[in-house]
């Protein structure tokens, strides 16, 4: 699978590839993984709301109404 000592995710088959996730990511209710993304996604761009909604793919005034609903 691999030439070196270390099997890391390229040298993965696509089946196994796409299907190691982190423990982390989908653990919990949706509404607890989307306060997570959304809350990962706002440190990233240092609370910039504008690239915040661009990233999440959604209006800048349907991210404020879900960091409302979500008391972020």
């Amino acid at each position: 699978m691999t030439d070196g000592n270390v099997i890391d995710l390229p040298d993965m088959p696509d089946l196994l590839r796409f299907s190691t996730l982190g423990k982390d990511q989908f653990s919990g209710t949706l509404a607890e993984v989307e306060r997570t993304y959304i809350q990962k996604v706002l440190v990233s761009v240092k609370n910039n709301k504008t690239k915040a909604a661009e990233i999440l793919g959604i209006d800048r005034k349907t991210l404020r109404e879900k960091l409302k609903e979500k008391k972020l």
